[in-house]
């Protein structure tokens, strides 16, 4: 019997152990969770000052963002040449719907600037 007393204990300390460990995993796993939702958090509020910072900011530039601000307001340019040439090809059914997540003005099911699905 002092075999199967002796195995018993082990086996307990063993489920014990695999207990822990799986609990620290399921851990891990909520805060790698947590961690990527905040990342969204941030990327979508980095994304909204950009936005902003882009179209609305009246100031002086600063020197370190110029090219980048510059690019921006190229980018939409061609954007706005490119769907009036949809619009006048036909290729454009001419309705533009504000993005349900970022805001974005589009005509297409899908958000050109997040990807997100523009609904019926």
């Amino acid at each position: 019997m002092a075999f199967f007393d002796e195995f018993s204990q082990k086996a307990k300390a063993f489920a014990n152990v695999a207990t822990e460990k799986t609990k620290e995993a399921v851990d891990t796993a909520k805060l790698t969770a947590a961690i990527i939702a905040e990342q969204r958090e941030l990327d979508k509020s980095c994304r909204a000052i950009g936005e902003w910072f882009t179209t609305a900011y009246e100031g002086e530039i600063p020197d370190e963002v110029a090219d980048l601000v510059a690019s921006v307001k190229a980018s939409r340019e061609k954007i706005a040449e490119l769907q009036e040439t949809r619009r006048k090809a036909g290729g454009d059914n001419g309705v533009e719907r504000a993005c349900p997540l970022c805001g974005t003005m589009s005509g297409g099911k899908f958000c050109p600037q997040c990807g997100a699905p523009m609904g019926d």
